[in-house]
C-alpha cells in the first residue's frame, strides 16, 4: 500500500477559493484512475491557505499506472508540482487501520536508503 501526501500552501497573493477552484480538475482526474483505492482532499479548519491531498494505491505500480495517462501527465502532475517538496512526497504504508481492523501490508521497499 503506498499513500502520496502532498502539501499545498497558497500564495499569499493567491485567493484561497481561486486555489480551490483551480485545484478541481487534477483532483477528481486522479480520483477516477483506477489504480487511485481512496483519495482525500482537505483544508486546514485553522488556515484557509493550507490544502493537503492524500491519495492511496495498492502498490508502487498502481501509483504509477494512476500518474502515466496522458491527460493526468497534462493536468495532474503540474498541479502537484506546486506542493511544498519537503513534506509531500510517496510513502509506503508501514502499518493500517480501518474501523478497528489493524492491517501489516507487505513490504515491497524494505531497504529505502538504497
Amino acid at each position: 500500500m503506498f499513500l502520496l501526501i502532498a502539501h499545498v500552501r497558497v500564495d499569499p497573493g493567491e485567493a484561497p477559493e481561486r486555489a480551490l477552484a483551480d485545484a478541481q480538475a487534477p483532483v477528481r482526474l486522479l480520483a477516477a484512475q483506477p489504480d487511485t483505492r481512496r483519495l482525500r482532499w482537505a483544508r486546514s479548519t485553522e488556515d484557509a491557505r493550507r490544502l493537503v491531498l492524500t491519495a492511496e494505491f495498492d502498490s508502487a505500480a498502481g501509483y504509477r499506472r494512476a500518474l502515466s495517462p496522458f491527460d493526468v501527465r497534462t493536468v495532474v502532475v503540474p498541479w502537484l508540482s506546486r506542493a511544498d517538496v519537503v513534506t509531500a512526497g510517496v510513502l509506503e504504508v508501514l502499518l493500517a487501520a480501518d474501523h478497528g481492523a489493524v492491517q501489516e501490508p507487505e513490504i515491497t521497499v524494505p531497504d529505502p536508503d538504497r
